[in-house]
This record gives C-alpha cells, structure tokens and sequence, in this order.
C-alpha cells in the first residue's frame, strides 16, 4: 500500500482543518473525512475502513476510549493515534491497553505529529509479510506503546533516570516516600515519576491495605525492560 487513508476525530472543527491539512500534506497518506462526535465516527470508520484515525479523547457524547473500546470489541483493525491534552495515569494506561500507535500531548508541535505519522508508516511496513523472524517481532515490539516515546511536559528525563535507578536499587517493593528519600524529591513527586514507570510498562505497582484511609502503594522495577536500555 502507498497512501495510508485517515480519518480525523476532533470536535474543535478548527483544529480539525488543521490535522487535515498536515496529514493532507505528508506523503503517503490521505484524509478521509473528519467526526465530531463518537457515534459519529463509529458510523464513518464501518462505512470508510479508514487505516488509522486522529483520534481527540474529550467528545461531546462519549469518551474516545469508549469508542476504541467498542472499535476494538467489534474486530475493527483501525490504527489510532491519540491527540488529547488529558495526561493522568489512568487514561495513558488505558489507550497503551487499546494499542494506540502514539499519544500526543496537546498542545503539540507539527514534528511531534510527523513523527507520529512516520511510526505508523513504519510499523505497518514491517507488518506487511505474511512471516516476521524474531529480531523483526522485536522491531515492531519497540516500536508498540509501551516505548517511551513522549514524556509529559511536567517530568524530566534525568529525573526519570534517577527514580527508575533508585527503584532498581531497593531491590524489593518500595514506597513513594522510600524512593523520594533515595532521590532528593518530595514524595508527590516520586509519586507522579513512579506512576509515570508504571503507564510505560518499566514498574509494577502494588496496592496494600492499610488500615482506614487510603491503602498505601508499593512500586517494583520491571526489570524486563528499563529506561534508556
């Protein structure tokens, strides 16, 4: 296949234009239509099949998880990028379980979505035999949502560095106040980095009862998989 068809999931119709005409304008892909609701493109994905969509989460009449959701439930084979300004742990985690190519963080930059589109090209290149080997199933696996592609604007990548490290070296399950104390930051902090580790697959998070009140967390390093390995 050489032109990718895309379909645009945004209720602001300006900024709509806006993905169109970026999308329009990269080689290889093409715009199919723009909905400004869910249920709107629930219908429009059955009719057009498009290859991949825009997909903005915060729509008028229901979630763009819910509409992945019903997508994926229903054996639709769309690839999704999501665009959102929504950045909690809960929605992130989410869309990496619904298999979302990408998820940018509004506002971005036109690169950020060029390289978006460039990944999507790129794994549906290398899925296009019909036998992968094992190092080409590792390409494509680094490339899946659980790599860490984009990192919230509110976090830093030495930071990140230093709370994955300190977590590695407790060498058992540890508090958000074990990894604060190891790293200099307050707990909040280590909190937001250690939950962030979590989303992209490098912790494993434990909840334990503990007493009335809140039941305390507990944060182990995925040894599997570490950041900036």
């Amino acid at each position: 296949m050489t032109e990718w068809r895309v379909m645009v999931v945004e209720d602001d119709r300006m900024v709509a234009r806006l993905h169109c005409r970026f999308v329009a304008g990269m080689s290889g892909f093409t715009v199919v239509g723009i909905a400004t609701t869910a249920a709107q493109a629930e219908q429009m994905i059955a009719a057009q099949r498009p290859d991949l969509v825009l997909l903005d989460l915060g729509l008028p009449d229901d979630s763009g998880i819910g509409l992945l959701r019903r997508l994926r439930a229903g054996g639709s084979t769309t690839e999704a990028i999501v665009v959102t300004a929504a950045t909690s742990t809960q929605v992130v985690r989410a869309t990496v379980h619904l298999g979302v190519v990408d998820y940018l963080v509004k506002p971005f930059d036109r690169e950020r979505l060029r390289q978006s589109l460039a990944l999507f090209r790129r794994r549906m290149a290398m899925l296009s035999p019909t036998s992968l080997a094992q190092d080409e199933v590792d390409r494509i696996c680094s490339d899946g949502p659980n790599a860490r592609r984009w990192l919230p604007r509110d976090l830093a990548e030495g930071r990140l560095l230093e709370v994955q490290h300190a977590l590695r070296s407790f060498g058992a399950p540890a508090t958000a106040v074990d990894v604060a104390g190891a790293v200099g930051v307050s707990r909040v902090t280590a909190r937001r980095y250690l939950e962030y580790l979590v989303t992209i697959g490098r912790a494993r998070v434990s909840v334990m009862p503990d007493g009335p009140g809140r039941p305390s967390k507990t944060y182990r390093s995925d040894v599997l998989a570490g950041v900036g390995t």
